[in-house]
């Protein structure tokens, strides 16, 4: 080798770990929160709420993405079809994380296609009928389902959601046919309710209890396992007989598969920053959810353990997307 040659090459291996410690740092521009559900709903204010609060953690802002349909398999999809740069990250709910890959050929798998990162919230819902509905407790409802099999009807946001599964469980648990009909987000099936048009829906409950208060609709249960003090006089599936039916929503952050465990562990300590906010907290439970932060670990685990609470009745029912 010439002495020219030698040089530059010298060079060239001198500089390269120059160029490799240039990389940016992370975040350096803004992220992308990808929503699996239409603006307004509580999954889209949870996200609204907690990127503003995430990206005051990070120094850089945070854009929510709403792509809905699909029960939020659209909104997951795509996220799952992102770069792995820790520049997105999606909401997963029980719908979109859990139940989805059990009830139809997703063209994603949670384990190979994303990254888990924290469970942020958990939350019961509430079952309510039309102010104008004859029915008044989930027994009469049942009642009727019972005397009129497939003709009375429930909504959700879509296949897979925990509106369609706790009222498929309902069907189970009770010995009944009440026909669902999916929407592309639960506002537009809750309209549906107020409009007498559905006869039932489990819905979070911020969206509700205005309507409740004005007469709109009647509660008539909690899917929680106690009562809630802000609305106390509901009461619980398991108080009115079905225990079996106590569940609730959850939400989670997700980015896609591969993305650097150290991107990953500066967004976990902004996310952790982010959820422990007493602003955000407050926010969380004026929305029916209880906030948290969890490990990656706690996640997966609640996530097959929620899997297989739900595989039963989605495989019993033949529940397809």
């Amino acid at each position: 080798m010439t002495r020219r040659r030698f040089l530059a090459a010298a060079l060239l291996g001198a500089a390269s770990p120059l160029w490799a410690g240039a990389a940016e740092p992370y975040p350096a521009r803004p992220l992308k929160f990808v929503v699996n559900f239409p603006p307004g709903g509580a999954a889209d204010t949870m996200a609204r709420i907690l990127g503003q609060k995430l990206g005051e953690a990070l120094g850089q802002a945070v854009v929510v993405e709403n792509h809905a349909g699909a029960g939020g398999a659209v909104g997951m999809i795509y996220a799952s079809r992102q770069a792995p740069d820790g520049y997105t990250f999606a909401l997963g709910t029980l719908g979109s994380a859990i139940t989805q890959p059990l009830i139809s050929a997703t063209s994603y798998d949670m384990s190979r296609d994303f990254t888990p990162v924290s469970l942020i919230a958990t939350g019961p819902a509430l079952v309510v009928t039309s102010g104008a509905s004859p029915y008044k407790s989930l027994a009469d409802i049942v009642a009727a389902a019972r005397a009129n099999p497939g003709k009375l009807n429930y909504g959700s946001g879509g296949i897979g959601t925990f509106a369609h599964l706790w009222g498929a469980m309902l069907n189970d648990t009770a010995g009944i046919k009440i026909t669902h009909v999916p929407y592309k987000g639960g506002g537009q099936a809750l309209n549906d309710v107020l409009a007498n048009r559905l006869d039932m829906i489990a819905v979070d409950p911020p969206a509700a209890l205005p309507h409740i208060r004005s007469g709109a609709l009647r509660a008539v249960a909690y899917t929680g396992a106690s009562r809630n003090p802000r609305f106390a006089a509901i009461p619980t599936v398991g108080e009115v007989g079905y225990q079996a039916l106590t569940g609730a929503n959850c939400w989670s952050v997700w980015m896609p598969a591969r993305v650097p465990a150290a991107v990953i562990a500066t967004f976990q300590q902004a996310l952790a920053r982010a959820m422990n906010d007493p602003a955000l907290r407050a926010r969380f439970v004026e929305l029916g959810a209880e906030p948290m932060h969890t490990t990656p670990e706690e996640l997966r685990q609640y996530v097959a353990t929620e899997s297989a609470k739900y595989r039963r009745v989605i495989q019993e029912q033949g529940i397809r997307a």
